[in-house]
């Protein structure tokens, strides 16, 4: 069971990491080209679709890594627990953007017209998570 678990922490992981991705260094910057018309039916389409995808990734993820940690708890406090701590909070950082990227509430539109910037924010906060998550994992 660990290993399926770890597999779909992973995966929901590379999932949402790579979704972040593609959006603020593909879709937005070649949304461009589009009229303001058209860039905002795009982004309303792809707004919804994403929606679910990171809702779902911001379950899994919570899901099998509160299992993970679990199975970390005979770890001595120490190191180890400050960076998994740090992880922790680093990923509902990324949570966060992602939520307010995507619900669809009018007081975040402020929030989702600089969306660019906060995905950039979020793809770099990720990366951050995933080097955590490596050192981690180094016996």
């Amino acid at each position: 069971m660990p290993t399926f678990v770890q597999w779909v922490h992973v995966a929901a992981a590379v999932i949402g990491v790579g979704g972040i991705g593609f959006l603020a260094f593909i879709l937005l910057p070649s949304a461009g080209i589009l009229n303001a018309d058209q860039r905002d039916l795009l982004m309303r389409v792809v707004q919804r679709r994403f929606r679910w995808v990171s809702w779902s990734v911001i379950g899994l993820l919570t899901v099998s890594g509160l299992y993970n940690a679990g199975l970390a708890w005979d770890v001595p406090w120490g190191t180890y627990w400050k960076f998994l701590t740090l992880k922790i909070i680093l990923a509902f950082a990324v949570f966060a953007i992602a939520l307010c990227l995507t619900l669809p509430l009018k007081f975040l539109e402020r929030f989702r017209a600089r969306r660019q910037m906060w995905l950039s924010v979020a793809f770099a906060v990720a990366m951050i998570v995933i080097l955590i998550s490596a050192y981690l994992r180094r016996p």
